[in-house]
């Protein structure tokens, strides 16, 4: 029975039923999506079939629920394969050629993403994307995975160039020339962007400046090089990995972040870190991995100290990291509260007030028993509670999640 609801609470009703948690709408779900990579499936290749049945079904129900649901069982749209692509374009045009009409399909796609079956061809791909792009004016955000080999004559300056000027994200996980960035300067509404495998030929470090940029993901040594060259006046949140370098201090030390995700190969390495902070003089938040072992602490030096002094930080977090290495065996409530006071209290007689959150705690969890202590599965919140008050002192309030 179809209950006599307005429209408006029928769509989020199945807005609700049919959303897709994916790394291309980050912004609208991962509470720590602008300061730290979530551990949680966030990739469209993992999501999409997981609400895509919902969607199908749903449209099915009456002529009613079709027009209402119609929108989301085209927002986000995952290709495979270049014939994929055109089985997408062809329903595009086989309904209308004007973008107004009710019928289109392509004005309801919010997120393309690519990710090619092995031996598809890029360039077949790329040419159908050019003729569908034109049809998506609302196009938010748009994302391509593939592991081709870097050929000498790939330039993706006019793929780049012909995406719609609306994505506010673009996801770019191809190998690429780092010069075809600059196609992307008139792209005013773009402001996430998350980028790996590109080229950092000395002759492909060409200036690219992208002035609206915000947020910043980059990845791989080669990447960082070739986006540590880049001009990016408004950027304020960055997410990196660790690496030696002038080109890592070029990428890190702009005067304009607020927030700085690091993820360390090792910490071992990062006494450098107080004084790259330090160039910081806006950075408000500053994250980054603690591999949780209570079997084997690390002893961070005293120069690594510095880092609560930065007189603008207010937010640290710590990602929680657990690997296998470290074993699956029991362990005690004290000895996780005393890893991180051995790590944590440094930082609070240092910079009071300071709010820390320690994130990702559940994987302690999955991966270790407290039931000794009186922990038990069920009793998870109140582990996260129990620790962060036995952590948290006058001036620093610790937030366990």
């Amino acid at each position: 029975m179809d209950p006599h609801l307005p429209p408006e609470i029928w769509r989020k009703v199945l807005r609700f039923a049919t959303f897709t948690a994916t790394s291309l709408n980050a912004v609208d779900w991962d509470p720590r999506w602008s300061y730290a990579r979530s551990q949680a499936v966030t990739h469209l290749a993992w999501t999409y079939e997981s609400t895509l049945s919902t969607k199908k079904a749903i449209t099915l129900v009456s002529r009613h629920f079709r027009e209402l649901s119609i929108e989301y069982l085209y927002e986000h749209v995952h290709l495979f394969s270049t014939h994929n692509a055109m089985l997408l374009l062809v329903t595009i045009l086989s309904h209308t050629t004007a973008i107004s009409s009710p019928d289109s399909a392509a004005k309801w796609i919010k997120h393309i993403f690519v990710k090619l079956r092995k031996n598809e061809d890029s360039d077949e791909m790329d040419a159908v994307l050019m003729q569908i792009f034109p049809h998506c004016q609302k196009l938010a955000g748009f994302g391509w995975e593939s592991n081709g080999q870097l050929q000498d004559t790939n330039d993706d300056s006019e793929l780049m160039a012909s995406i719609p000027l609306s994505i506010t994200g673009l996801e770019w996980n191809r190998n690429s020339y780092g010069r075809s960035f600059n196609s992307l300067r008139n792209h005013t509404a773009l402001r996430h962007l998350r980028v790996s495998d590109l080229s950092s030929h000395s002759q492909d470090l060409h200036a690219v400046t992208m002035p609206f940029v915000t947020h910043l993901d980059v990845r791989a040594p080669m990447t960082c090089i070739a986006a540590s060259q880049w001009g990016l006046p408004s950027i304020s949140h960055l997410t990196t990995d660790w690496r030696r370098g002038q080109n890592f201090e070029r990428l890190v030390s702009r005067d304009t972040l607020r927030s700085l995700y690091i993820s360390p190969t090792t910490w071992t390495t990062l006494d450098a870190i107080p004084r790259i902070l330090a160039t910081m003089p806006k950075l408000e938040t500053f994250s980054y991995d603690v591999a949780v072992n209570t079997l084997y602490p690390l002893h961070y030096s005293s120069t690594w100290l510095g880092v609560g002094s930065l007189a603008s930080l207010t937010r640290i977090h710590l990602i929680c990291r657990i690997f296998s290495y470290f074993g699956n065996s029991k362990r005690s409530f004290s000895a996780i509260r005393d890893f991180f006071f051995d790590h944590l209290q440094p930082l609070m007689t240092k910079h009071p007030p300071l709010t820390i959150g320690i994130v990702d705690a559940q994987l302690m969890f999955e991966h270790w028993n407290f039931r000794e202590n009186g922990y038990h599965a069920a009793a998870k919140e109140k582990f996260f509670d129990d620790l962060s008050a036995s952590l948290s002192s006058t001036g620093v309030q610790i937030t366990v999640m």
